[in-house]
């Protein structure tokens, strides 16, 4: 059986990283659930809720009961084929509902300090949103995934009021901190890492003469040479070696290096060819016998890899100096509401041990 296969996770969620996170342990459950034959038989099993109080953010709780309603919320919004299916439900809310409750500690601080700022929102902001993510018979929709209408338009609610304190708090600072200069020197960075290179693709001919005679090195090298044939596809190579009893000749499989992997000596010889021609024969005194080795170099391609322009790269250095622009600030930004609002994550130790099982198949 195939495993399942998900598509990109889509998500508004403006907090830093979580949705990376979701996608992957998603695609992990419902991958292992494509491999179970649980549901061969008529009944599936059943997912029993361990509900206890895990949080308390700033007067408001947060219980194993509202991680498990956003849960649903999320497998509804981007996975919709799953939601029906106890055994994918449960694989994903064994896997994601640490990474979700500590999402919705950082939502209750941060809707925290809109309240404090006075942000508000218009009941036609709010039900406009509900309807692009329920569609037109809301009602339904949720009766389906199991969610009241109040606690639907609450979450709506709260995660439109996140969006615009993150873009207020978050990311208008982080665009404001990518000026052109910045962007420059992203570029030059990127040279640095990633230079401009030729790569060469070439063969290596090597004679070895008994009788060291030069005479037959160069007759061979002007045999290659108004031939203008490669190396291996010259026939007459066989018939000069019958001819020539004394002399060996070995042929190289093609390399392919770029001109930073050259040794000097051997980027002398291929810079002073053009493709398709030969080298004249060069001679080395080989370690393994202390005999002459001659070399005739073979150049097949020489390819220029010059460095994108600066226009062409723009865009994208923008953009991922604004990505980690964002998560400083979102960083900065929440460590600075933990310490406002008196909130310790250290202490969640005593209420969400390593251990605890908030979800049983049954």
């Amino acid at each position: 059986m195939h495993k399942a296969e998900l598509p990109a996770l889509q998500t508004n969620s403006p907090l830093k990283g979580l949705m990376k996170y979701l996608c992957s342990f998603l695609f992990l459950a419902c991958a292992a659930f494509a491999d179970m034959d649980l549901f061969q038989g008529p009944q599936e099993p059943k997912i029993s809720v361990n509900n206890t109080l895990l949080a308390k953010v700033n007067g408001n709780t947060i219980s194993v009961l509202d991680v498990m309603k956003k849960m649903d919320m999320v497998l509804h919004q981007n996975y919709p084929q799953y939601a029906d299916s106890s055994q994918a439900r449960f694989q994903f809310y064994t896997t994601s509902w640490r990474p979700i409750f500590m999402e919705m500690i950082d939502t209750e601080l941060i809707l925290s300090d809109a309240q404090d700022k006075e942000i508000k929102l218009s009941d036609g902001e709010i039900r406009e949103e509900v309807e692009n993510r329920f569609g037109p018979n809301v009602m339904q929709t949720l009766d389906k995934i199991g969610i009241a209408y109040d606690d639907a338009w609450k979450m709506v609610k709260n995660e439109l009021i996140v969006r615009r304190m993150m873009w207020f708090f978050v990311h208008s600072k982080a665009i404001q901190m990518i000026s052109p200069q910045a962007i420059r020197g992203s570029y030059q960075n990127y040279l640095k890492e990633n230079p401009p290179f030729q790569e060469w693709i070439y063969r290596v001919i090597s004679i070895r003469s008994e009788n060291d005679s030069t005479a037959e090195v160069d007759e061979l090298y002007r045999l290659l040479h108004d031939g203008g044939q490669s190396p291996e596809s010259a026939a007459f190579l066989k018939e000069w070696e019958i001819a020539h009893p004394s002399s060996k000749i070995l042929v190289s499989t093609e390399f392919k290096a770029k001109d930073q992997e050259l040794s000097e000596s051997h980027k002398a010889i291929l810079v002073s060819l053009t493709p398709g021609t030969y080298s004249q024969p060069t001679c080395q005194v080989s370690r393994s016998d202390n005999k002459n080795v001659y070399r005739i170099f073979y150049l097949a391609e020489q390819n220029d890899h010059p460095a994108p322009a600066f226009e062409t790269l723009a865009n994208q250095l923008k953009n991922e100096l604004t990505q980690k622009a964002v998560a400083k600030e979102s960083e900065n930004y929440l460590l600075k509401l933990r310490k406002h609002y008196g909130f310790d994550p250290s202490r969640l130790k005593e209420t969400v041990p390593d251990n605890i099982q908030p979800f049983h198949l049954e």
